[in-house]
C-alpha cells in the first residue's frame, strides 16, 4: 500500500484513529508534525495526551491540524473543572468552549482548524468523540472515527476490519498497522502513539516496545491484513478512474451545433 500512496504523492500523511472495542477504547497518531508552514520538513511530537476530570478520571485525547491550535485546544477544554466524568456534560462543556476560542482567532484573522478525537471509560462503557473544527461533538459507544489526510485511508480497513466485538488487544495493532503502513513512519517504531484504556480497571497503557516492533511487518496481525490492503489498492483505483472519467469525457464531447430558429 505504501506503493501505491508514494505514487499519488501521499507519503508523508497524518492519520488519527480512534476505535471503541468490546474491553475499552484505543486512540493512535502518528508523531510527523510539520515544522514551519508552507513547507515538508517534519519532526516526531507526540499528540497523544491524558486529561483529567476532578475526580480523577481519565481520557485520552490527539489532534490533527495546527499544532498551535491543537495544544491550545487540548489547554482549553481540560476537564478538571468538572467534578465527575461525564461524556455528555464533557460535550457541552467542549461545544462551548471551542466556539469561544473560534471567536478569538477570528477576532485576529485566524481560522480554526484542529479537530481532535478522544476516548473515555464512562459508567464502565466505552465511548469515543470527535470534535470537529467547527467545535461540535459527536460520540459514539460503537464505531470509529478518523481524522488527518490519510482518514480515508484508515476509513477503508476499517470499514473492512471492525466489528464492535473487537478487542482492545486486536485494535492496538490494527491502529498500530495503519498508522506504519498508511501514515508512512518510515519503519520507525518512534514514530507512532498507540495507547489504550481498559473498561473494567480503566487501567492507560501502550504499545510495548515489541508490539511496536511487529506492526512493521505485515504478517504479524491477528486479521487478514493482506485482503485489506488489496481492498484499498483497488479503491485508490477506482477513485483515480472515476475523476478522470469526467475529463475524459469533457475531451470526447462532440461540439455543441447551432440550431436554426423556428419560423413563428
Amino acid at each position: 500500500m505504501t506503493e501505491v500512496l508514494s505514487k499519488r504523492g501521499l507519503n508523508i500523511m497524518t492519520v488519527t484513529i480512534a476505535i471503541v472495542c468490546s474491553d475499552g477504547v484505543v486512540i493512535g497518531a502518528d508523531r510527523k508534525v510539520t515544522m514551519s508552514r508552507g513547507t515538508r520538513i517534519k519532526s516526531l511530537e507526540q499528540k497523544i495526551y491524558t486529561l483529567s476530570f476532578r475526580d480523577g478520571k481519565k481520557l485520552l485525547i490527539c489532534g490533527a491540524g495546527s499544532t498551535d491550535q491543537v495544544r491550545r485546544a487540548m489547554f482549553e477544554i481540560n476537564p478538571v473543572t468538572l467534578d465527575t466524568m461525564d461524556c455528555n456534560a464533557y460535550r457541552d462543556m467542549v461545544e462551548s468552549t471551542i466556539a469561544r476560542l473560534r471567536w478569538k482567532l477570528s477576532e485576529r484573522n485566524l481560522i480554526y482548524d484542529a479537530t481532535l478525537l478522544f476516548g473515555m471509560i464512562d459508567a464502565h462503557k466505552p465511548v469515543i468523540g470527535h470534535i470537529t473544527s467547527s467545535g461540535l461533538v459527536e460520540l459514539k459507544y460503537e464505531g470509529y472515527f478518523t481524522e488527518g489526510i490519510a482518514a480515508p485511508y484508515a476509513e477503508i480497513v476499517l470499514k473492512d476490519s471492525y466489528s464492535k466485538d473487537m478487542s482492545v488487544d486486536d485494535a492496538k495493532l490494527i491502529v498500530g498497522g495503519l498508522i506504519e503502513k498508511i501514515g508512512k513512519v518510515d519503519n520507525d517504531v518512534e514514530g507512532m502513539d498507540v495507547f489504550y484504556m481498559a473498561s473494567t480497571d480503566e487501567r492507560i497503557d501502550g504499545l510495548t516496545w515489541e508490539e511496536r516492533q511487529a506492526v512493521i511487518s505485515e504478517d504479524s496481525f491477528s486479521f487478514d491484513f493482506k485482503r485489506n490492503l488489496e481492498n484499498v489498492k483497488s479503491n485508490i483505483e477506482y477513485w483515480k478512474n472515476l475523476l478522470k472519467k469526467p475529463e475524459k469525457e469533457e475531451q470526447h464531447k462532440e461540439p455543441e451545433q447551432p440550431t436554426e430558429p423556428t419560423e413563428q
